[in-house]
């Protein structure tokens, strides 16, 4: 028997519903993340639960990097209609949020519905990975890895990314830089996904104290997707933080009616022992870390769009007045208590926090802020070597941009600290690491706690950090990143780095003669 043609007459009009999908669908396939949004909103909008055009959605905004949303459209198609692919997304989300637990169960529950399906196993792996999980992870790749080979296939390219991570994690060097060029030269990846082997690459290539190489990767990896950054601009941009949040100007500034002291802040350079302090404060047992947050600083763009120049404060915030701050503390403490409702005091280390001081402290007159500062030699080199988002952290392609930065960071945490009331606590990162059994308690007596044994212990934290440095907060503390410049000094031999004495009992303090001459003479 002939099949009819689903559609008989070619000439005949597409329903809206399929338009719509099949539009989605092909902007998909051509990473139209945007296009995709707006031809399948029309069929989410309407007042019939379409659970496709949901799934739909949810790949959407997973593609315009809105990982929450994404997963509230997974979640919405898989209650109505509990299928696989939308299971599937939903893990991939929770990848994203560091939530290796749920990921790995939601993907255990896909692949119960599809057994050896290699995208969510592939997905599992790396979640366990990113979680310090590495026996684990293993445990779950290679089989498919030796399933490939077996057959004389080449293995999926997110399989060789994850299985190159595990190899140097495991001492593997030769091996992952061997897979590593493997997928750049056969596979030739996306720009941002190249990026990141290649950071990787030079991770490799340092663990294995072959610098030379190392370095070769990073320019590689830095050159790609390049942004110029404006160093005098960016001075320029300090400038006028400093002094549109002047102390006499802050005086005048709407103060949030907030006097919880649970919200704590790590501000400071990336690369500098942020997440290291994040992770000791997370291990005290009255104490939470949640992380980068960015809702602070959401309601700073927000006062930024509303902020006139030309009228005195509070006049100059516009609509944003006193109500819309004490709205936005509130939210704030309610979102972090959602994420650790038993905790005294909750830290944000988000990376513009540097920027945002003046603001949270009239959030939250009663909170705490702990300055992390480190070597800007170490710190250039790292941030070098990382693999940032070039399009939020620029500097951190070139080392004398990095530099730059770091002084202007420092110059801007000296700002808060002689026109803020709140507390401000400097951390150095060689003290930290050199004498934890001071430097550990410090920090938590700073937050008005008592000290805690669980917090020598905390890298025995479970706990996935979504950081660069996830594989580092994992170990117990090591001393090995401290000078880490001596091994890279042929190549930034002639940068001209803000002074800065590890050795002494104040490292910052040639930091602030130097920020005084230059800045306030």
């Amino acid at each position: 028997m002939t099949r009819a043609p689903l559609n008989p007459n070619p000439f005949a009009p597409v329903p809206k519903r399929t338009a719509a999908i099949q539009k989605a669908k092909e902007a998909y396939a051509e990473r139209k993340f945007s296009a995709m949004h707006d031809a399948i909103k029309p069929i989410v909008d309407s007042k019939k639960k379409d659970p496709e055009a949901l799934f739909l959605m949810g790949l959407a905004m997973e593609g315009l990097k809105n990982t929450t949303k994404a997963y509230e459209y997974a979640k919405q198609s898989a209650e109505i209609h509990d299928h696989p692919d939308a299971t599937l997304l939903m893990a991939r989300c929770e990848r994203f949020m560091g939530n290796t637990e749920n990921c790995v169960r939601l993907v255990d529950k896909a692949t119960a519905k599809r057994p050896d399906w290699i995208p969510a196993l592939i997905i599992k792996g790396g979640a366990l990975e990113a979680g310090g999980r590495f026996d684990e992870a293993r445990a779950v790749l290679a089989p498919i890895l030796d399933r490939f080979q077996a057959k004389g296939e080449e293995p999926p390219h997110s399989l060789l990314t994850e299985w190159s991570k595990l190899q140097v994690q495991a001492k593997e060097y030769d091996e992952a830089i061997e897979t590593i060029d493997r997928l750049v030269e056969r596979h030739q990846p996306v720009p941002d996904a190249e990026r990141m082997l290649l950071h990787l690459r030079a991770k490799a290539c340092d663990r294995k104290k072959d610098y030379p190489e190392s370095w070769e990767s990073a320019v590689r990896a830095n050159a790609i997707s390049k942004i110029e950054f404006d160093q005098d601009m960016y001075t320029d941009q300090v400038s006028v933080l400093i002094e549109n949040w002047s102390k006499e100007n802050m005086e005048k500034f709407p103060v949030a009616r907030c006097d919880s002291e649970i919200p704590v802040f790590v501000a400071g350079m990336p690369r500098s022992g942020t997440s290291l302090i994040d992770q000791i404060i997370d291990a005290h047992p009255k104490a939470a870390g949640v992380g980068e947050l960015a809702s602070i600083e959401m309601f700073a763009k927000r006062l930024s769009m509303s902020y006139d120049p030309s009228k005195e404060p509070p006049a100059c915030f516009g609509q944003m007045g006193a109500q819309k701050w004490t709205n936005c503390a509130r939210d704030y403490l309610r979102e972090i208590q959602k994420k650790a409702p038993d905790a005294q005091r909750i830290v944000n280390k988000a990376l513009g926090n540097n920027k945002l001081v003046g603001l949270i402290a009239k959030l939250f007159p009663k909170t705490r802020i702990i300055h992390a500062v480190r070597d800007p030699r170490d710190v250039s080199i790292s941030c070098y070597m990382g693999g940032f988002n070039n399009h939020m952290h620029a500097y951190t392609t070139q080392i004398d941009w990095t530099a730059h930065t770091w002084g202007q960071s420092v110059r801007m945490m000296e700002h808060w600290k002689r026109s803020l009331d709140v507390p401000i606590l400097d951390v150095c990162y060689e003290q930290l690491v050199s004498d934890p059994d001071t430097q550990f308690p410090r920090i938590i007596e700073f937050l008005g706690l008592e000290w805690d044994d669980a917090c020598r212990e905390f890298h025995k934290s479970k706990r996935t950090v979504r950081t660069l440095s996830y594989d580092q907060v994992n170990r117990p503390i090591y001393t090995s990143s401290k000078g880490r410049h001596a091994n890279y000094a042929e190549f930034i031999e002639g940068v001209d780095f803000p002074p800065y004495d590890p050795s002494a009992e104040d490292p910052l303090a040639v930091t602030r003669a130097w920020i005084a001459e230059r800045y306030e003479s």
